[in-house]
Parts: structure tokens; C-alpha cells; sequence
């Protein structure tokens, strides 16, 4: 009866907006376990939409993959394969910055294109929405909150790549924001991949605006730097309110990047694609000073960090850890209060790399003092 009056809304809130997802499209589930609710977005693997759980009242997200040979494999690791999206959420599975996988089940089993449905924590809002209210509001997002949700992305990819795994397609509207505790989870690890040695990666990854230029460039023998450099870019867009990069197409957006930190010389070109051909950018620009490009609203400690991170040369860029002790982020160890706790209170492999004074620097003397 519940899901009666559920789907009765959906179609009356459909009707209004003809342009809206209808609910017909959400998928048929194999299992009345899950009460579909609203969808939350769609891509070209498939949909994600807010659910409820009958029996515990519990709001979930399911993301829907209708792609068959994904489904398939899921159907084979019943039998002892694995599927890499739902095996890469299982070994992250109990980070704070990292969204929960629950469980995973197949639906139309028998039909043409049968689905795989990973059921994962909801969180009410995603950085990409934050962003976009405050510029309907024509404001800036606080400083504190810049430091807040970079702090915690940098902290999530630190455990990612600690891991041996690249994202690759870090952007606003993969980072799941919680509107009450301002928690941030990185999500949607579907292009995410486990690196190994002389294995390429394909060069047409991540969105273009995150677009790493070695990406740009062809190397597919990338490495999590790439992640670096779009979380560079999130960094940069919470001071501006907009992307940093927009290019129209690949070419236009390295176009975009050379405006603003300079033609790359010939080291720097090596270091991005040993393979790409010897080339002469013309006319040669000088870099842009940060604090112009960030429209002098960001701090100088932001301002170092930022430079720090989107460097032409992967190896250059600061790594994840790193950058958690850099001073941008001393507020947040100065604040003791209560909800800054969960932001220090690391599992034991996350500072596996950390030397004993890095420790203590990151640790916050107040979190042993209550």
C-alpha cells in the first residue's frame, strides 16, 4: 500500500514537470525490499535514485547499471568473480569520506538487459547543488567551509591511492554532501581502477573540466596524480563559484589550463607523456599569479596549497596526506569542537606513511584531552 501511495505521488510530480524523469523508467526491482522514491540523476551506465527500505523506513541510493556485461559479472561473482566497482567499495568500505556500499543485487534476471543495483548511503546534497546556491544567490562559499570539504576530500583520496586505486573522475557532483553534519563522501567509483605496473588506463577518462593534462595529452600510463589534479580544480571552483577550466573540447581545455599556468617547457611535456611527440607550444604565455586567477578572494595559505596541487608534472603535485598537513588546513586542528573530532580520528593504516612528528601534527592535542 506504502509503495501504491509512493508511486502515485511520483506520477503526480511527473505530470507536473513534463521534462522530469517518469517513474516508469525507474527500474523494476526483483525484491519489494526497496521503495523507489525519486530519481536523483542518470548517466550512460544507467540511473541513481533515492529509495526507501520497507522494513526499516531507511532512505538509501541505488545506482541502477543497466549495462549487461556488468550484470553478468556481478551474476559470476556468485561464483567466486568479482566486480570491480562493488570489490573497490567493499576494501573502502567504513571510511568517513568514502559513501557506504550496503549491498548489491541483480534485478530482470532473465530479460535482455538484466541490471546490477548497488545499494549505497544517501546523502542530502552533493557539492555540484551547494556550488550552484550560492551562486543563485550571487554569494561566495565561507572560507571555513572550503577548508571543511577539501580537507575531507584530500583525507578520502588519501585512503583511496593508499590503496593502489585512481578515481579518476573527481568533480563537484561526485562529492556527496550530508546538509546537517557537513560531512563529505567521495562517490560513483565506476571508472575508478586498481593501478598495476605496465597495465594502461584508458586516456579518454575523467570529466573534461578535471581532465588532468597528461589525460589530455594521451599518456595512459597514469597514475593517481590525476586524481590531484581534478581535486585541484574542485579546490579552486569552491573560491570562484564556477569551474576553473571550461574548454569546449580535449584541445580547447589544455588551451585553458596554458593560459593560466603558462606553456608547459620540455620537461614538463616528458613528464605528463614520455610518448608525446617533441612540440613547440607558440606563442609561449607566462603563468597567471593565483590570487588573480582566484579573483583575490582566497587567502594566501589557499593560494600556496592550490599551487602545490595543479602542476603540469604529475610527480610535482602535493599528494593527498601531504596536503592535510599543510597550514591552510591549521584552523581546523586550532577548532575543538565537537563535530571537528571525526576529522582526526584516523584508522591505523590511513598514516601508515607518516613519521612520528607528522603524526603528532596532524593529531590535535585537545583530541586527547576529552
Amino acid at each position: 500500500m506504502r509503495e501504491e501511495n509512493s508511486g502515485k505521488r511520483l506520477a503526480e510530480d511527473d505530470a507536473k514537470d513534463p521534462k522530469r524523469p517518469r517513474v516508469e523508467d525507474l527500474p523494476e526491482l526483483e525484491t519489494r525490499t526497496y521503495v523507489p522514491q525519486r530519481i536523483l540523476g542518470r548517466g550512460s551506465f544507467g540511473l541513481v535514485y533515492q529509495a526507501r527500505i520497507s522494513e526499516t523506513g531507511e532512505t538509501v541510493a541505488i545506482k541502477s547499471i543497466k549495462t549487461k556485461a556488468l550484470a553478468e559479472r556481478a551474476f559470476q561473482q556468485l561464483n567466486g568473480e568479482k566486480d570491480r566497482e562493488v570489490q573497490i567499495l567493499k576494501e573502502l568500505h567504513g571510511h568517513p569520506n568514502i559513501v557506504c556500499l550496503h549491498h548489491a543485487f541483480l534485478s530482470d534476471v532473465g530479460k535482455s538487459e538484466p541490471k546490477l543495483n548497488l545499494v549505497l548511503e544517501f546523502l542530502s546534497d552533493t557539492l555540484h547543488r551547494v556550488l550552484k546556491h550560492y551562486n543563485a544567490q550571487s554569494k561566495s562559499m565561507d572560507h571555513y567551509y572550503v577548508r571543511l570539504y577539501q580537507y575531507q576530500l584530500m583525507r578520502g583520496l588519501g585512503f583511496v591511492h593508499g590503496k593502489g586505486i585512481v578515481h579518476i573522475d573527481i568533480k563537484p557532483q561526485n562529492l556527496l554532501l550530508d546538509g546537517g553534519s557537513h560531512t563529505l563522501k567521495i562517490c560513483d567509483f565506476g571508472t575508478a581502477r586498481r593501478l598495476a605496473h605496465g597495465k594502461p588506463g584508458a586516456a579518454y577518462a575523467c570529466s573534461r573540466y578535471y581532465r588532468a593534462p597528461e589525460l589530455i595529452l594521451g599518456c595512459t600510463n597514469y597514475s593517481t596524480a590525476v586524481d590531484l589534479w581534478s581535486a585541484g580544480c574542485v579546490f579552486a571552483e569552491m573560491f570562484i563559484g564556477q569551474p576553473l577550466f571550461t574548454g569546449g573540447d580535449g584541445i580547447d581545455q589544455l588551451i585553458e589550463i596554458i593560459k593560466v599556468l603558462g606553456t608547459p617547457n620540455e620537461q614538463e611535456l616528458q613528464a605528463m607523456n614520455p610518448n608525446y611527440p617533441a612540440y613547440q607550444f607558440t606563442p609561449s604565455l607566462m603563468a597567471i599569479p593565483w590570487d588573480k586567477v582566484l579573483r583575490h578572494t582566497a587567502p594566501r595559505d589557499a593560494t600556496d596549497l592550490l599551487d602545490q596541487m595543479l602542476r603540469y608534472s604529475p610527480a610535482a603535485r602535493t599528494c593527498p596526506l601531504h596536503t592535510l598537513l599543510h597550514r591552510f588546513f591549521s584552523v581546523l586542528r586550532t577548532d575543538d569542537r565537537p563535530e571537528h573530532r571525526s576529522l582526526f580520528t584516523f584508522r591505523p593504516e590511513e598514516l601508515d606513511w607518516a613519521t612520528s612528528q607528522q603524526k603528532e601534527m596532524l593529531t590535535p592535542r585537545w583530541m586527547g584531552s576529552k
